[in-house]
């Protein structure tokens, strides 16, 4: 049993996403069928306990991690952390992103972008400060034999560039049969953490399985924030 599991979320959908529109720190609400969607994800984790909850402190994230605590009945205070929050797309937040080869180069020679390297130690930081300091310093409250649990609510570009740098360092690895996807809107990866020095594993990542039918078939496929500079 590990010591902690985390559910991290991605938000539900916004009507810049489903119009391709770059939103990057943009703080842009959740449609109709984005509260849809969040009520949905919320049902699906309604019998977790959760012991701890993070969110982007975007609109999109904050009430898509609402809607999970309050389904849930849970006591747990929300943290809103700018840590969490997607990738900086600088001058590009708020244009349309345009599939086509001389777009796509302009895109990504953008210098206003967050660099990956920032937007990768932003990640990296907040799980060890989170999940690796504050999280595993909860043995001391005891709770022995059970598992803690964390609820993080976040953007596809942020969990996406989470998970990878987790995986790239050696302090994940994924699952037998687990790959990495497309995360669509309120998709639920899960990690579980058993210590500091042992890496943690990705036992599920973009699974959206908890969605109805009507609900998933009309999803958004791609983030047009994890264009990259």
């Amino acid at each position: 049993m590990p010591f902690a599991r985390v559910y991290i979320v991605r938000h539900g959908e916004t009507q810049e996403n489903r119009d391709s529109i770059i939103q990057g720190q943009l703080d842009t609400e959740l449609n109709k069928l984005g509260e849809q969607q969040a009520a949905q994800a919320a049902r699906a984790l309604k019998d977790v306990k959760f012991d701890a909850a993070y969110s982007s402190d975007l609109r999109r994230a904050v009430k898509t991690a609402e809607t999970i605590v309050r389904v849930g009945d849970q006591t747990v205070d929300i943290r809103k952390e700018d840590a969490l929050r997607e990738r900086f797309m600088g001058t590009l937040q708020g244009v349309q992103w345009v599939n086509s080869r001389d777009h796509n180069k302009k895109l990504m020679a953008d210098p206003t972008i967050e660099t990956t390297e920032s937007f990768a130690t932003r990640t990296a930081s907040w799980w060890k400060r989170a999940i690796l300091q504050r999280t595993l310093a909860l043995s001391s409250h005891g709770k022995k034999g059970e598992t803690y649990n964390i609820l993080v609510v976040s953007h596809g570009g942020t969990i996406s560039m989470l998970v990878k740098g987790l995986l790239g360092s050696g302090r994940a690895v994924l699952a037998e049969g687990v790959d990495l996807r497309s995360l669509k809107n309120v998709s639920v990866t899960i990690v579980e953490v058993d210590s500091e020095r042992d890496p943690a594993v990705v036992v599920k990542y973009g699974d959206v399985s908890h969605l109805e039918a009507e609900l998933e078939v009309g999803l958004v496929h791609g983030n047009v924030d994890e264009v990259k500079n």
